[in-house]
């Protein structure tokens, strides 16, 4: 069962060096979806993916009945083969590189604190990178996966229709996914260790912060489960 691997790109020298040409996915099928013509929003091309590909193969499509789905970012790099790793895996969870846990009501912190679980190597939004994350000896649940890399098996997004919510274009769409699966169906979300680099820091600009609080008023939330806290 090989994964596919979905990843949406508007820098294309980027794309070519850390997913096309990576020899680390020379085992997994990649499906590439170009915004340099027409910046269509990373929602609603993850979507586009679901319809045309997991429901096609429902109905008999050409891909094979089920399959692992890694949704990318452009610039994060696996640096070993994670078909091996995936086949360990249940599939009845959501996975990812990295990914926040919250601990709430201890004293010596009133307020609690978040830890971020996975231990991957982060750029700066270049190749010089440094150690990020808690490394895990087992799949370790977490309150969501960062958006970098969001893993789910073919079967699962069937079984529950699971989708990406378009109302967030290229913010929070992945905190959204995992905290209305487990609010919706009891899913978890668990950080799996792998060998992976992210070149990106992100941008928590006024985008970001109107997405924070559009699914805090979604889901009546104070804060919102994320690797980038609000």
């Amino acid at each position: 069962m090989t994964a596919k691997i979905i990843c949406v790109y508007n820098n294309p020298k980027i794309f070519d060096k850390v997913v096309k040409n990576n020899e680390h996915l020379k085992n997994c099928e990649i499906f590439a979806y170009d915004n340099t013509v027409e910046n269509i929003s990373i929602t609603k091309q993850y979507n586009r993916f679901i319809e045309e590909n997991i429901k096609a193969a429902a109905r008999g499509g050409r891909l094979e009945k089920d399959f692992w789905c890694l949704f990318i970012h452009q610039d994060f790099g696996m640096m070993e083969d994670i078909n091996p790793i995936l086949e360990k895996l249940s599939t009845n969870n959501i996975y990812g590189a990295v990914g926040s846990k919250f601990y709430d009501g201890f004293l010596f912190r009133k307020n609690g604190f978040n830890i971020n679980y996975g231990r991957i190597l982060q750029g700066n939004n270049d190749f010089n990178f440094h150690e990020y994350g808690v490394k895990v000896k087992r799949p370790k649940t977490v309150d969501s996966v960062d958006c970098c890399c969001i893993i789910v098996h073919s079967s699962l997004v069937k079984k529950y229709n699971l989708h990406f919510d378009e109302n967030l274009d290229f913010h929070m769409y992945a905190e959204e996914f995992c905290y209305s699966a487990k609010k919706n169906y009891r899913i978890k979300s668990k950080i799996v260790q792998m060998k992976c680099f992210h070149m990106g820091t992100g941008n928590l600009n006024e985008e970001f912060q109107k997405s924070a609080q559009y699914l805090k008023e979604k889901f009546n939330i104070k804060r919102v489960p994320s690797t980038c806290p609000t």
